[in-house]
């Protein structure tokens, strides 16, 4: 059975990806859907004790993302706005899709 939460983000990432950004390359996609996934359900985890906002959350994101795909994440430069854009589909999938509290730390 398809998880419709990594469905809707292989969508918005294929959206990035038409709509110009570069990072979500189709032979990315499903990795990238996984790491992202991965990384926002296991915020509460990595951050015991501390309940992260949105703006947290996302920068969190942003980090995991750069951390598993550049080799060297301080050389990433401007490419770090695709991220944050890659970041931000992914964190919109994963709230539109999931309910309030499916995960331990949810928003």
């Amino acid at each position: 059975m398809a998880d419709p939460t990594r469905e809707a983000i292989l969508r918005a990432l294929a959206d990035l990806w038409a709509n110009g950004c570069p990072v979500p390359a189709p032979e990315l996609r499903e990795r990238l859907a996984d790491v992202g996934l991965r990384r926002w359900r296991s915020v509460a985890r990595r951050h015991r004790g501390r309940r992260l906002g949105p703006d947290d959350r996302l920068r969190d994101l942003v980090r995991g993302l750069v951390a598993a795909f550049e080799p060297d994440p301080k050389l990433v430069g401007p490419l770090v706005r695709d991220y944050e854009c890659v970041a931000r589909a992914i964190a919109d999938a994963v709230t539109s899709t999931e309910p309030p509290g499916a995960v331990a730390d949810a928003r």
